[in-house]
């Protein structure tokens, strides 16, 4: 995979994201959408105050590493239906917004398709530049009441560049998270890699207790690289694995 596009990308498309936040109107969106209820500082206040406000290096990086997992920002302000939107009902595929954006002598088209059952709501996001074929880009679905939810970014609009964008297909960043009964917080990151020998270039994975207490691991390439866990008031002990060289430590709240 061509790494530097992606940056590239993902350059353009927080570009994107920053023009779109300003034109934003809440007042304006049609009352029947609804948005993702996401809120990745909720998630960052379950933790311990004696572990964010530790000055040890290895707490400090392990807040750092949750607030990676949970950042959406270079394409979460794209989930917010623009004040120049088209609404229109197509029976039996949803409500759809779409609305254009132009930058560099190109115009890009985002349709937005919302639907709900008892239970969830869905969104649907493509893009499409001029006439061209339209392309995925996002699609999301969450618990009505929050409990749960996906969000899958597709780097299928790779399309819209590449006239032979095979390496592209089916690879995604997905987001998920679920509160279960207990009251434990999961949270997973994962980046699919085009290898087959690999499922995932990149992966977190965070579970945070009711008490505060919780863990986190990052997997590079398949493999377990860094483990970080912590108690109810902040302490905590890392862990990295080199292969077969490892190192450890620990460190104590703030």
């Amino acid at each position: 995979m061509n790494r530097s596009f992606l940056l590239k990308g993902w350059t353009v498309f927080f570009l994107f994201a920053i023009l779109v936040a300003g034109c934003n109107k809440e007042e304006d969106v049609p009352p029947e959408f609804a948005e993702l209820s996401f809120d990745s500082q909720e998630v960052l206040d379950m933790l311990p105050a004696g572990l964010t406000a530790s000055t040890d290096p290895k707490a400090e990086e392990c807040v750092e590493m949750i607030e990676d997992a949970l950042d959406m920002s270079a394409f979460q302000d794209n989930l917010v239906v623009p004040d120049n939107a088209m609404h229109s009902s197509k029976k039996g595929s949803g409500d759809t917004w779409s609305w254009t954006w132009s930058y560099m002598g190109e115009t890009w088209t985002f349709y937005w398709t919302y639907s709900e059952d008892s239970n969830k709501q869905y969104w649907t996001m493509e893009i499409q530049i001029g006439a061209g074929a339209r392309f995925d880009y996002i699609t999301a679905w969450e618990m009505k009441d929050g409990s749960a939810g996906e969000v899958v970014y597709s780097f299928n609009w790779i399309g819209l560049y590449e006239e032979n964008p095979d390496d592209y297909v089916d690879l995604h960043m997905t987001y998920s998270w679920s509160l279960d009964a207990s009251g434990t917080y999961h949270f997973d990151w994962s980046y699919e890699v085009d290898d087959p020998d690999y499922n995932y270039l990149m992966e977190y994975s965070i579970v945070i207790n009711p008490d505060g207490s919780g863990e986190v691991d990052y997997y590079f390439y398949d493999e377990l690289f860094y483990h970080m866990e912590w108690d109810a008031q902040g302490n905590g002990s890392w862990h990295y694995y080199f292969g077969e060289l490892e190192e450890s430590g620990s460190w104590t709240a703030g």
